[in-house]
């Protein structure tokens, strides 16, 4: 009788954790008055005069001045797209209605790519706050050990009150956007004194806000998102730490050789140690030469190339995103769209579907977007 108990299967297949795509939102620039279509577009913007604070002369004449250049920002239309092809036997075959659920997987895979190639604009910002320590500077010598310090409320209030002295406009009301990882709004919550979170209908009515958002700290609104950047290793199968198998020091610049793909990118913290004196210590990456490869700044005079053992351990380093309005400019030529791929097999027996955009994404106003980077104590 056992063949007349089997499993059951509920046919109701669910779908991945997801996290809302929310980077994007911030490109609340788009061209308009678009003189062409175009490989790129070029933004424009005008640049103020200097102040007139001297007094007029009664019988003389004000001498006239040129009218300032224009500034310009170059934003790369480029091409993004996937696909996915099914067979018509799976179609047959299968409990579950694939077709269905295969666009809502093209629909979110869009959005999810599209907001991480917008991430990586946004972080790529010339102005940046790192959380270690009064200075928040990177150190410049070998000497200089790095502490890496978890996000605080001061680097949140430093990051806007630069922000209102480059007269950056506020996104909603009075206050800017600051998107931090889940990890970095842990620390943020677990500061005792005055000045946390507090309650976002202080600031607007009880209506929808922004998606993710959880409260106002220090003059921005804080949007909890994981799709803050970090320097987490971006290859896949290695853990935290990595082993070393060469390394040279030239030219006061040592390169370390690792044992398999690091994952590793510029501005991301190491520590490395057991390789020797010269070379141990906490450093940033300033160069990534290869996928086993990467350079950091010493002071060191002495060259060495030679077969070395050691660890590199991986430091996370997250990438909070603080913007007032006209920080990201987006240009369009096609936003995302999915589409059907014809059925040009003889049997008609292949299906394919994906999505399509073609656009690009630059900072407009460096001025009105700041990045603060930290460590997170738990992780």
């Amino acid at each position: 009788m056992q063949n007349l108990v089997q499993s059951a299967y509920d046919q109701y297949v669910r779908m991945a954790l997801r996290s809302i795509p929310v980077m994007r939102a911030l490109a609340d620039v788009k061209p308009v008055q678009q003189a062409m279509p175009g490989s790129s577009v070029v933004f424009s913007i005008y640049s103020d005069l200097a102040q007139a604070t001297s007094t007029l002369s009664e019988t003389s004449d004000v001498s006239s001045i040129a009218l300032g250049n224009p500034s310009q920002v170059t934003v790369t239309l480029n091409e993004y797209g996937s696909a996915v092809t099914t067979t018509k036997k799976l179609n047959l075959t299968s409990f579950n209605d694939v077709d269905a659920a295969l666009a809502d997987i093209i629909a979110y895979n869009a959005a999810d790519s599209i907001d991480n190639v917008v991430g990586q604009v946004l972080c790529a910002g010339t102005n940046v706050i790192y959380s270690n320590g009064p200075t928040g500077t990177r150190p410049t010598s070998s000497a200089e050990v790095l502490p890496v310090d978890t996000i605080t409320t001061a680097d949140i209030r430093n990051a806007v009150v630069t922000l209102r002295s480059n007269r950056a406009l506020p996104r909603i009301g009075e206050l800017y956007a600051a998107y931090v990882h889940p990890r970095q709004a842990a620390d943020l919550r677990a500061e005792s004194g005055s000045g946390g979170f507090q309650e976002l209908t202080k600031y607007v009515e009880r209506t929808p806000f922004v998606a993710g958002a959880v409260g106002a700290l220090e003059g921005a609104f804080i949007v909890e998102t994981p799709r803050v950047l970090n320097g987490m290793p971006l290859s896949g199968g290695i853990s935290t730490t990595i082993s070393v198998t060469n390394k040279a020091l030239t030219s006061n610049v040592a390169t370390l050789t690792t044992s398999a793909a690091h994952g590793l990118g510029v501005g991301q913290v190491v520590t490395i140690s057991g390789v020797d004196s010269t070379f141990n210590g906490t450093y940033t990456i300033t160069v990534v030469g290869s996928t086993t490869t990467f350079s950091y700044a010493k002071t060191a005079t002495d060259v060495s190339s030679t077969a070395a053992t050691g660890t590199v351990t991986f430091t996370n380093n997250y990438r909070a995103v603080i913007a007032g309005r006209e920080a990201l400019a987006e240009a369009t030529a096609q936003d995302i769209s999915t589409v059907i791929g014809p059925e040009i097999d003889a049997l008609r027996r292949f299906r394919t579907i994906g999505w399509y955009y073609f656009g690009g994404w630059n900072r407009l106003r460096e001025q009105a977007l700041i990045r603060i980077e930290s460590a997170a104590t738990n992780g």
